[in-house]
Formats: C-alpha cells, structure tokens, sequence
C-alpha cells in the first residue's frame, strides 16, 4: 500500500492546485471551547500514454502540466488504463481541538484502505483518524498559555488562538485533537461526446 500512496502523491502534485481553501468553525460545546478545520483539494489528469512493459503512465493535468509515474505492483489493475482516461484525485484533511471533562490522556490511529476489485478500472483510498487526549496542568492567563499534559508524561506549553478561552478551561480538562487524513484517486473511462 506504501508504493501505491507513493504513486498517489506524485499524482497529487501533478493534478492539484498548490493552494485550497480551509473551513473553519468554532465555539462553545457544552460550556468548553472548540474548533475544528478542514479542507479538501481535488483534481484531475489525462492519461496521455501507458506503457505496460515499463508500467510508466504519463499524465496531463488540467493546467497543461505533464508527468510520467512509474505504477509499482500495488497499483490493482494496471492493464485497465488506457490513453484518455481521466485520473480523479482528492485530498482531504480536518482537525477538531474539543475540551472535556478530566479523563486518562492517550493516543489512537486508525486506518482504512480500500483498493478496485479485479477486472475494474484502477482506484485506491487511505484514511488515517488520529485521536490525542491530554490532560489540562496548569493555565497561565499572564503569559495567555496553557500546559498539556500527555499520555507518555510529556508535558507541552500551547498559545490558544483566542487567549479569552483560558477563562472557560480548568486545570484537570482533557483537551482532544483528532486529525483525520484521506486520499483517494481513481481511473475513470471517459466517454467521448457525440
């Protein structure tokens, strides 16, 4: 899966503009601040040539520029790329801050991939949910800091980004980030007009 995401990136960076707009959105949540942002890139390439000997494919984005990528043996049904099919690609992140009650810190991953089924165009996805929890030590409303403390003991000093929330968290909280991460790209046959 590690040479298939490699394939996917190089692909990205072909196909996706270098910029994208993030949400955000923020508040209170049962009396404890929150935030959560996100943002989600896509695009999109023409395959211009495959050679099934070499497994290279060259691809044209929507901006004219063009790449050739070498598709490992991770890539699932190589022999169903044609020239002029359209390579879909998507980007997505989000990260939600959240303040809780006092709990125990610590730190989860999850992951999840999902490949084409035999006999149909190439496609891929990866998501990976990673889930921080740690505790409130100490809050500093003169320096606007406070201090978190996570599962493995190390403590770290953070700046919230709107200092006035230091008066609505108290030492003991639990702070949970949660960053998800998702990639997915696909082969798609495009039908010509008539």
């Amino acid at each position: 899966m590690k040479k298939l995401l490699l394939v996917l990136v190089a692909l990205m960076l072909l196909a996706l503009p270098a910029f994208a707009q993030v949400k955000e959105t923020h508040g209170m949540k049962g009396g404890k601040p929150y935030f959560s942002a996100s943002q989600k890139v896509t695009g999109t390439a023409t395959v211009l040539a495959v050679n099934k000997s070499t497994r290279d494919v060259t691809m044209m984005n929507e901006e004219g520029d063009t790449v050739t990528v070498k598709a490992g043996p991770a890539v699932k049904n190589f022999a169903q790329i044609q020239k002029g099919d359209m390579v879909k690609i998507s980007y997505t992140e989000k990260l939600d801050i959240m303040v809780g009650p006092p709990g125990e810190p610590a730190t989860t991953t999850e992951t999840s991939t999902a490949q084409a089924k035999p006999g149909e165009k190439p496609s891929a996805s990866v998501m990976q949910k990673t889930t921080y929890t740690a505790s409130i030590t100490a809050i500093d409303t003169t320096a606007k800091t406070v201090t978190l403390k996570g599962g493995n003991g190390e403590e770290h000093v953070v700046t919230p980004r709107n200092p006035a929330n230091l008066k609505k968290v108290k030492v003991g909280d639990m702070v949970t980030i949660t960053y998800t991460e998702g990639l997915a790209a696909s082969v798609e046959k495009v039908t010509k007009k008539k």
